[in-house]
C-alpha cells in the first residue's frame, strides 16, 4: 500500500518534514491502544484504533523523505492491518470460523 503510495508522489514538503515524527508518535500510540482494546475484548474499539494508526502511519510516511521514518510508518500501517484482520476474525461467531 505504501509502496503505491511513493510511485504517486515526489517528495514531502519541507513544511512538513518537522512534524512527520510527531505523526508517527500518534500513530504508534493509536496502535498500542488497539493492542490493549484487543486484549481486553474490545474488537470494535481495537479495529477503530488500528485504522486511525494505518492513517496517521500513512499521512507521516508522506510528510517526510526520510528513510528511517517511512520504514517506521510502513511497520506501523502493516501492524496495523495485521491487528484489524485479527480483530475481526476474532469477533466472528464460531459458526463462521
Amino acid at each position: 500500500m505504501l509502496l503505491a503510495l511513493a510511485a504517486g508522489t515526489g517528495h514531502a514538503d519541507p513544511a512538513t518534514q518537522g512534524l512527520a515524527p510527531g505523526q508517527l508518535r500518534w500513530a504508534e500510540a493509536s496502535l498500542q491502544r488497539a493492542q490493549e482494546a484487543l486484549a481486553q475484548g474490545d474488537h470494535d474499539l481495537a479495529r477503530r484504533l488500528a485504522a486511525q494508526a494505518q492513517l496517521d502511519a500513512r499521512l507521516a510516511w508522506s510528510m517526510t523523505d526520510s528513510q528511517f521514518l517511512r520504514r517506521d510508518a510502513a511497520r506501523i500501517h502493516e501492524q496495523g492491518a495485521l491487528l484489524r484482520y485479527e480483530s475481526v476474525i476474532k469477533h466472528r461467531p464460531l459458526t463462521a470460523r
